[in-house]
């Protein structure tokens, strides 16, 4: 009906913060406020199901977090399950499950964790330390700047590098395999680069 309509509307431009441009004409809003709409008419009829493909491309850092907190509180509230395709890693971090395809092909798939301890590793970056020591360990590294950073199959590895050889770990940290790993190692190229 038109007021049930009017009322989701309203909780729409609220929830997605265009109420102050909901009257203007299409052509005069900006890129990302367009995204808002596209994104509102999606949720209009409060689907079980929403497939959003690259959404947050071109968008600014606030409204791209706007909107994953909308869709973040809707998939938890409401229980919408979302279908997302993106370059951008860090989104499908988030997900509860994730496919990564290469040329139409699954090339792999699992939970965020299960794809990181799979194919990523954890790294365990030294800072101040001298790369000769570090050759010592006999694992791949990489030299950034006044750091050495070991990629490491697990973080109980980083345990037995630091009691072998606790001087060197006077400054360091240890951080997760990311996305974007999974992505180079899965596909053997970089998130959006083209196939040759």
């Amino acid at each position: 009906t038109g007021k049930k309509f009017e009322k989701r509307m309203k909780e729409l431009a609220q929830l997605l913060q265009f109420s102050d441009f909901m009257n203007r004409p299409l052509e005069k809003l900006s890129g990302g406020q367009k995204r808002r709409i596209d994104i509102a008419r999606a949720l209009l009829h409060e689907p079980e199901i929403l497939i959003l493909d690259e959404p947050t491309t071109g968008l600014d850092p606030q409204t791209r977090r706007l909107l994953w907190s909308v869709v973040d509180g809707l998939r938890k509230e409401n229980g919408l399950t979302v279908f997302l395709t993106t370059h951008y890693m860090e989104e499908a971090a988030d997900a509860d499950y994730i496919i990564i395809l290469d040329s139409g092909k699954i090339a792999a798939e699992g939970t965020p964790l299960e794809l990181k301890n799979k194919y990523a590793g954890d790294y365990v970056t030294l800072y101040g330390c001298e790369e000769e020591k570090i050759k010592e360990f006999g694992l791949t590294y990489e030299t950034i700047r006044d750091a050495v950073r070991i990629k490491v199959d697990n973080t109980a590895k980083v345990t037995e590098l630091i009691l072998s050889k606790p001087e060197l770990f006077t400054d360091y940290e240890v951080t997760k395999g990311k996305i974007d790993d999974v992505f180079l190692e899965v596909t053997g190229r970089k998130p959006g680069e083209e196939m040759n």
